[in-house]
C-alpha cells in the first residue's frame, strides 16, 4: 500500500456551488466538485472516451459526462447509468481547512509538497488549473 498525503488545492470560494474544476497535480488530473455542504474529488477523465468530467452537469451526488451522458458517482466514482455500469474512476478524500480545499493523493504525486492554490492555465481559463509541485511549500509559507 502506498503512502498518501494531503495536497492543498485551492480556496473553497474558488469552486462555485454545484460546479467542478479540473486540477493537474503532478502526473494526475482530478476533478473537484463543490456540492454545497462538502467537496468531492474524482479522476477528471470519463472512462468511456476521456470526456472532461469537471465540465459535466452535477445532479445530486453524480456527474453526467458532457460527451456521451455517462453518469458517475461523485462519492465513489462508480458508474450509475446502464452504459457506465461496471466502469469507474478513482475517488479521493477531501477536507477543508481554513477555507482551503485539500485532497488526499498517493505520495507519488509529490512527497512532502503542498499545492500553491489554483493557478490558471491560460488567459480567462478558470476551469482547468495546473499545480506545479516545485516550490509549493515556499508559496504557502509566504501566505501563512
Amino acid at each position: 500500500m502506498s503512502a498518501k498525503q494531503w495536497i492543498r488545492i485551492t480556496y473553497a470560494k474558488d469552486i462555485p456551488l454545484r460546479e467542478g474544476r479540473a486540477v493537474s497535480v503532478g502526473n494526475r488530473e482530478i476533478a473537484i466538485f463543490n456540492l454545497g455542504d462538502r467537496f468531492v474529488a474524482i479522476d477528471s477523465r470519463c472512462p468511456h472516451r476521456g470526456g472532461p468530467l469537471s465540465d459535466g452537469i452535477v445532479s445530486g451526488t453524480a456527474v453526467v459526462c458532457p460527451l456521451h451522458g455517462w453518469r458517475l458517482s461523485l462519492e465513489n466514482g462508480q458508474g450509475l447509468s446502464p452504459a457506465s455500469s461496471g466502469h469507474c474512476v478513482s475517488s479521493f478524500p477531501t477536507r477543508v481547512e481554513e477555507g482551503v480545499v485539500l485532497v488526499e493523493l498517493p505520495e507519488a504525486h509529490g512527497p512532502g509538497k503542498r499545492a500553491q492554490g489554483a493557478a490558471e492555465t491560460g488567459p480567462g481559463d478558470s476551469r482547468q488549473w495546473s499545480i506545479p509541485l516545485e516550490a509549493m511549500d515556499e508559496a504557502w509559507a509566504a501566505q501563512e
